[in-house]
């Protein structure tokens, strides 16, 4: 009887729980087992994964606190790849959930009037969200105006109307977007004059009102969500100020503290970029009330020092210095004491903590282009040129192209480049020839002084060097333990993983998975310049290299101890102080500095060109404003340089126009003559050859026309050695010209006579390709008394200085049986590798007499052949044909 009972009980369980799984039966049953089983298997579980990975992101997100921040972080294109998974599974489950648990079933979608499932909804709206999160736009804008549609009494259109708006902000389609907002913003207006009209005394409810009291409510849980998104739509149309009133309204529904700590933060940036510092300072300080980030606290205090810093500000700072847990933000500390030490106009002191700044920007390249952009912008503002270009050349070095004014930088750099060439070449080139003036005795003890101060300064530098990178791996360890990420294993998140990869290339480079890898290569990560303390270079290289190349041998290859050697020296230093003159007078105005220039050309005494450029340079900056002073420049060109140009003009202000207007018609005449000769009228065109030759010295075409002579003379006469005479005066008169090269190639074929005629063969083919869209290296072949160490460091060191954004690797090897050579690898094309050669072959500066050594363009392939065969001579044919 009891065993019938209980089968009895069970079959009716089994009954009702089969009677419940129908989705066609509206019973309080059936909507119970179907919501429910909606609610947690579906809409609960699916924003669970969905908030679980957008923290995650959001915990790992290296936030750009130089900008302003977003408002709501989200992931980009890249950074949403590692969320797909936990999105992906959300969307399933609400899937699976309305297809097996709307009632009606959803089988035709059409014809369903109504929904029964109160939870439906919301899975519609969850898979709208995680299609927004996604960045599947269009997806989500779908799902949302099916819950408009067809759930128009519930609060879940309030929901969607608020995530529409947010999907059409990032489709930038303002528009609509605003069409939302304001649907939102009347929907809350209504329900707020209804709260008022409730309040009042009650009277009998119309049919009218009847209704609109089933109308649902927007549900206070979007309102923080909903100011934020009226802010966002603000920045959008390029409204700070809206957008502060909007984030302020936002407070008073924002519940959790981060949040509140993050609109405070965006606040004070906007008040920021409007100009009003001392709301953005107040906005900072209430950042620090709340619960944040250990970072955006840490900016907070920062930033608040840039909108007015005082002594207790700048104790504040100095105490943030000396916390362990602030060793990887010293770059920016500095940054900020040297921005309070501008406001108080204690410049020397500025300078010190901005050159601590870029010393501590290990992996922060944009807080040191920051760092040296301003010390170029304080050297430059004290017309300190030569310093200013350095730190413009570290900015634009260690910057990306997303810095701003980075094209700014670069130029500035490149525009006073010339400028620090001339100055230390002429500076140069005066001190080796006071040293040249030394005994040799004196001179070999000058010179081993300056190695062992070379070597101090080498070994404080690594010093230096290695305390910083000291300090960079303990607050890896502090940052963990204070607010940073640690919770996350790093090799679960890919963004992270991303993002040390990345430092890691900026630290050390491109590097090959094996042992020993610090000492494998000397490829040049980034270089920065260091003058006297001020700036401060990173870079990674080896110990041996000072051995190698600071030695009294290597050091007097630049001493001018012979009478060329002073002469080239002497003829150096003269064009560069003429070119810095001419630099500071015509780009830089600064007429002043021009005049030093030009006059310590003049004090030279050195007769020549740049002598006679610098005095005529002199009067014409003196002409009108200084009269002795010109009157004293016009008379010693007319005194040492009587038959000049120069001269000439002074004798004549009209002397250049009147040139061109010779130029011009001797041009004309010339072309006459020249049809003449091709007509074949020869003894008119030789008349008129003698001449010029004979009475126009100065004609600029007098070398096309004693050319000219002597082919007419081949043209009417056998004997070919009567053209001898005018070829030599040619060759004499006109050396390094294009008609002293046919001149030569004239006597060549007189006294030589032409080739054989022989069958040429133009079948057989060289083993090498020629493509330019490939990657090229570069081989240098080292001299049999170049040690493969010594070359690889020297070809190290100029990378670092000329080609050092470029991050060439630099390897040795042997070609043959005993050749050493450098290899460089690798450029994107032939161009940039040319580009490499001939810079290369006309710099002196690291390389010495290595610049003379054979260098050559090769491609991978056409290398292997080569060391296969062991051809140079076929090679160089090829590359003379082809680069």
């Amino acid at each position: 009887m009891i065993l019938t009972l209980r089968k009895l009980v069970v079959l009716c369980f089994l009954l009702v729980i089969t009677g419940a799984c129908s989705t066609e039966k509206n019973t309080l049953v059936s909507r119970s087992f179907h919501g429910l089983t909606a609610h947690y298997n579906g809409y609960f579980n699916a924003n669970e994964l969905i908030s679980q990975s957008m923290n995650t992101y959001r915990a790992s997100k290296q936030e750009d606190y130089y900008s302003i921040l977003p408002i709501d972080a989200l992931p980009n294109e890249e950074q949403v790849i590692g969320l797909y998974p936990a999105i992906d599974t959300a969307i399933v489950k609400c899937t699976k959930v309305i297809q097996r648990h709307s009632m009606p079933s959803n089988d035709k979608p059409s014809q369903k009037k109504e929904e029964h499932n109160r939870w439906i909804d919301e899975n519609w709206t969850t898979i709208g969200i995680a299609n927004f999160y996604r960045r599947d736009y269009d997806a989500a804008l779908k799902s949302f105006m099916f819950v408009k549609k067809f759930y128009s009494n519930d609060p879940s259109i309030y929901v969607g109307e608020l995530w529409m708006a947010k999907t059409n902000l990032e489709l930038n389609k303002l528009t609509e977007a605003g069409f939302n907002i304001a649907n939102l913003e009347q929907a809350i207006e209504n329900q707020e004059s209804k709260t008022k009209e409730s309040k009042k005394p009650k009277k009998k409810a119309s049919k009218k009102d009847k209704k609109e009291a089933t109308i649902a409510k927007v549900p206070k849980s979007i309102r923080f969500d909903f100011e934020k998104t009226k802010a966002e739509y603000a920045l959008r149309k390029q409204n700070p100020q809206d957008a502060i009133k909007y984030l302020e309204e936002s407070l008073k529904f924002a519940k959790k503290q981060t949040d509140k700590s993050r609109v405070h933060f965006v606040m004070a940036q906007l008040y920021e970029s409007i100009g009003n510092r001392e709301a953005a300072k107040e906005q900072y300080s209430l950042t620090l009330k709340y619960t944040a980030p250990y970072e955006m606290h840490f900016n907070a205090r920062l930033k608040r020092a840039f909108m007015g810093g005082d002594e207790k500000v700048k104790k504040e700072l100095l105490k943030m210095l000396r916390d362990a847990k602030n060793s990887s933000y010293k770059d920016q500390i500095y940054y900020a004491l040297a921005d309070i030490e501008l406001q108080n106009n204690n410049k020397p002191k500025a300078i010190d903590y901005l050159t601590q700044s870029a010393f501590y920007s290990v992996s922060n390249t944009r807080q040191k282009g920051m760092s040296y952009e301003k010390l170029g912008n304080m050297s430059f503002a004290d017309r300190n040129y030569i310093k200013a270009q350095k730190y413009y050349d570290s900015c634009a070095t260690v910057i990306g192209d997303d810095y701003p004014n980075a094209e700014g930088v670069r130029n500035k750099a490149i525009k006073l480049a010339d400028l620090v060439a001339a100055v230390e070449t002429a500076s140069f080139e005066d001190s080796v020839q006071r040293i040249a003036q030394l005994s040799e005795e004196d001179r070999t003890k000058f010179i081993e002084k300056v190695i062992l101060q070379k070597k101090a300064e080498e070994a404080n530098r690594k010093k230096r060097e290695a305390e910083r990178l000291r300090e960079l791996q303990q607050n890896q360890n502090n940052f963990v333990d204070n607010g940073g990420s640690g919770n996350k294993w790093y090799f679960n998140n890919a963004k992270t993983r991303s993002d040390g990869f990345d430092e890691f290339r900026k630290l050390w480079g491109t590097r090959e998975n094996e042992d020993n890898w610090r000492r494998t290569d000397k490829t040049v990560v980034f270089v920065d310049t260091e003058e006297e303390n001020d700036t401060l270079s990173v870079e990674n290289e080896i110990v041996e290299k000072v051995q190698d190349t600071l030695s009294v041998e290597s050091l007097l290859t630049d001493i001018p101890l012979t009478d060329s050697a002073l002469s080239a020296s002497t003829g150096r230093m003269l064009e560069a102080l003429y070119n810095a003159g001419v630099i500071y007078k015509e780009q830089l105005n600064e007429i002043d500095l021009a005049k030093t220039q030009f006059n310590a050309v003049r004090a030279k005494n050195s007769e020549g060109l740049f002598d006679l450029s610098s005095a005529f340079q002199l009067y014409k900056i003196y002409d009108g404003s200084n009269p002795d002073g010109a009157l004293e420049n016009k008379n010693y060109i007319l005194a040492k340089y009587p038959d000049s140009d120069y001269a000439n003009y002074l004798k004549d202000p009209d002397f250049f126009v009147k040139r061109k207007e010779r130029e011009a018609l001797a041009e004309q005449e010339y072309i006459v003559i020249l049809e003449r000769y091709n007509k074949g009228i020869y003894y008119p065109v030789l008349a008129k050859a003698d001449l010029v030759i004979a009475n126009e010295k100065d004609n600029k075409f007098r070398a096309k026309y004693m050319l000219l002579k002597a082919m007419c003379i081949g043209q009417t006469t056998d004997n070919k050695q009567e053209l001898l005479p005018i070829l030599n005066q040619i060759i004499l008169e006109y050396p390094k010209t294009d008609e002293e090269t046919r001149a030569k190639e004239m006597i060549d074929i007189i006294q030589n006579g032409y080739s054989k005629n022989v069958i040429s063969d133009f079948t057989s083919k060289s083993p090498y390709t020629f493509d330019d869209k490939i990657e090229q290296w570069v081989i240098v072949f080292l001299d049999k008394d170049e040690s493969a160490t010594t070359g690889k460091s020297k070809v190290s060191d100029f990378n670092r200085e000329y080609f050092s954004r470029d991050k060439l690797k630099v390897s040795s090897k042997i070609y043959g049986d005993d050749q050493s050579i450098i290899l460089i690898q690798e450029f994107k094309d032939d161009m940039k590798a040319a580009e490499f050669v001939r810079t290369f072959k006309a710099t002196r500066k690291y390389l010495l007499d290595m610049q003379k050594s054979k260098i050559l363009i090769i491609t991978q392939e056409n290398m292997r052949i080569l060391f296969e065969t062991k051809k140079l001579a076929e090679y160089e044919i090829f590359y003379d044909e082809y680069y």
